[in-house]
C-alpha cells in the first residue's frame, strides 16, 4: 500500500531575486530550520525564518494549493473504496 505524507506546513520563502516572497507548502509537520527544501509544487526553495510582514504580504502559491487539494480528493475517494 502506497502512503503519502499527509502533514504539510506553509512557509513564506523568497524567490531567487529575494525581492518577492510566496507562501509555499512543504512536507512535514513544521519547519525544522532547514536552509532549503522542495515545495509541494516541486520548486526548490531557500528557507529562512520569515517575519510577520512576510507572512502577511506573501501570496499563497496556487500550485501548492491545487496539488494538496488533488491529493486530498484522491485520498478521500480511495478511503471510501474497500
Amino acid at each position: 500500500m502506497e502512503t503519502t505524507e499527509r502533514w504539510h506546513y506553509w512557509l513564506p520563502v523568497p524567490e531567487r531575486t529575494g525581492f518577492k516572497w510566496h507562501r509555499h507548502a512543504f512536507r512535514g509537520r513544521n519547519w525544522d530550520g532547514r536552509s532549503a527544501d522542495t515545495s509541494v509544487c516541486g520548486r526548490p526553495c531557500a528557507m529562512a525564518k520569515p517575519s510577520e510582514l512576510d507572512w502577511f504580504q506573501a501570496p499563497t502559491c496556487p500550485d501548492c494549493t491545487e496539488t494538496l487539494l488533488a491529493e486530498l480528493s484522491g485520498a478521500e475517494s480511495s478511503e471510501g473504496e474497500q
